[in-house]
């Protein structure tokens, strides 16, 4: 198996998608209204300000789902590797205990 198919994917992790996809709407949802309340402060007409509104909605719904997903994939394997080392810590601990145990036993 190659490694790719090895590495964890961001669409398959439950937090990060449900916030990639509550950023893609809230950037969707601020370009949109940013861009039609520029666009009519500028003095353009309705329909062209609504034009611009969408447009300017889906770029930063697109920004949005780039930012994020760049910051999730980057914390995805900082999660994992957290993981590993508290596994790595308990079991240290746990092979400490029986260790001392044991010596206490044979006293």
């Amino acid at each position: 198996m190659s490694d790719a198919a090895n590495r964890p994917r961001v669409s398959e992790h439950p937090v990060a998608a449900r916030q990639i996809a509550r950023g893609r709407a809230w950037g969707a949802l601020i370009g949109f209204v940013l861009t039609y309340w520029l666009s009519r402060r500028a003095g353009l007409p309705f329909p062209e300000s609504g034009a611009r509104a969408i447009v300017g909605g889906l770029v930063c719904r697109v920004l949005a789902w780039a930012i994020i997903v760049g910051i999730w994939r980057q914390l995805i394997p900082a999660q994992i590797a957290a993981v590993q080392q508290r596994r790595y810590a308990q079991q240290t601990a746990l092979l400490e205990r029986h260790a001392e145990s044991a010596r206490n036993a044979s006293s």
